[in-house]
């Protein structure tokens, strides 16, 4: 990734990506949790790259570079995502790849789709939900937000902390939901409960 021009100000999904690395380096034991706080303060108070710079100077390359990806695949590259769990347990996290389409017919299940690390194969996402008796979580990275595109709700629920535009990709929630509940959130800032 091209070093950023130094003069450039800071956008809020940037001061989110700083926040990750150094929260990566604080787990990587390079950073104590109160040079984690300190760095973090500067960086929601710093206003250009430049002023940021410092605070990354000491740590490894890969935690000085901004987590935004170089290529998204295109949507025919990665086939849809259909999940049909029955009393069941799903999730994908780590290193995956957010297809253009996810369905997901629940019954007495959860679905845990942790996308903070995932490469998002569009910049628009259609997630359809068919839900009975169910929870659906999404958990989205600092620079992607989601939208509600009319789920039919019959006696379930919607929290959708994520609603804010935002410069990623934008997820756009559709389908039914019967006494069931879907989150969308982003990862909680705290190390003890970081998700």
């Amino acid at each position: 990734m091209p070093t950023p021009d130094p003069n450039v100000r800071l956008s809020n999904a940037d001061r989110e990506a700083l926040v990750a690395r150094l929260h990566a380096a604080t787990e990587e034991g390079r950073l104590d949790l109160n040079e984690f706080a300190e760095r973090s303060s500067q960086v929601y108070e710093a206003r250009t790259f430049a002023d940021v710079e410092r605070l990354l100077a000491d740590l490894p390359e890969e935690d000085r570079a901004l987590a935004v990806p170089t290529r998204r695949k295109t949507p025919t590259e990665v086939p849809d995502l259909d999940l049909s769990p029955v009393h069941s347990n799903v999730k994908r996290e780590g290193a995956w790849t957010v297809p253009a389409r996810i369905t997901t017919k629940q019954k007495h299940s959860a679905v845990r789709l942790d996308c903070r690390e995932a490469e998002f194969a569009a910049e628009d996402i259609e997630l359809k939900v068919e839900l009975v008796h169910s929870k659906i979580t999404v958990i989205l990275p600092p620079n992607a937000s989601a939208v509600d595109d009319g789920v039919q709700l019959h006696g379930g629920g919607i929290v959708n902390r994520c609603a804010k535009a935002a410069s990623g990709p934008r997820i756009h929630v559709t389908g039914s939901n019967r006494w069931s509940k879907v989150v969308i959130r982003y990862e909680r800032r705290f190390l003890w409960w970081r998700f």
